[in-house]
């Protein structure tokens, strides 16, 4: 018999189909603005998030899904300015507790942990972007809102590291996994997206410890 070659499902399809098996009105990213020196880069960093990730969408197999994508832009130059990421992460989780009930009314299931990367995971703007090179020129952080030190996640279960094995700390935490990662702008997307409904395998699939960066 024939072979049939069956088309791929683009990043946008399983998105779409993910939020009508979930009864979801809503996915996409928040995103904190941190720095607030430059209102210029801020206005062209949300620019190409929105013109890229429509572009994508609307040529994709589920143009559909793009009625349903929300970015989420967070700029609060008196609570964000310098805020540091133990407390950045609190605030989102504060945020995430009652946003996915107001957004997903509809939804089959509201724990947190079930409810997609929009509640789980959130972005930081870090670097922005050039207009030499918008997307490999702009830098955020990725960030895990779940993460919590070893110590912390299982305690008395973890022994102490040889000194030789102790790495240079960031945030406080000489860890591997420091609960976030610097990626490229360009990651930005339904792509991304897609692949962190998956946490455990998606999360190490990519994670690098910063100051390395994961580019698209």
């Amino acid at each position: 018999s024939a072979r049939v070659d069956l088309p791929l499902r683009s990043p946008s399809r399983n998105i779409h189909d993910g939020l009508l098996e979930d009864k979801h009105d809503k996915w996409g990213w928040v995103i904190y603005r941190c720095s607030y020196k430059d209102d210029e880069a801020w206005e062209r960093f949300k620019q190409i998030i929105t013109q890229r990730t429509r572009a994508q969408i609307l040529k994709s197999d589920a143009p559909e899904a793009f009625n349903s994508l929300e970015w989420t832009f967070v700029s609060d130059r008196p609570t964000l300015e310098g805020i540091p990421m133990n407390r950045l992460r609190s605030l989102f989780k504060t945020w995430a507790a009652t946003a996915v009930h107001a957004e997903q009314p509809r939804a089959t299931d509201h724990v947190l942990q079930l409810s997609g990367p929009r509640y789980n995971y959130f972005v930081q703007s870090v670097i922005s972007p050039t207009e030499q090179d918008p997307l490999r020129g702009g830098l955020v952080k990725f960030v895990d809102a779940r993460w919590r030190p070893l110590a912390e996640a299982f305690p008395g279960q973890i022994e102490e590291p040889d000194p030789e094995d102790v790495l240079e700390a960031i945030d406080g935490c000489t860890e591997e996994n420091v609960g976030w990662m610097l990626i490229s702008l360009g990651m930005i997307g339904a792509e991304f997206y897609e692949s962190s409904y998956s946490f455990m395998d998606a999360w190490y699939a990519y994670y690098v410890r910063p100051p390395e960066r994961v580019w698209d």
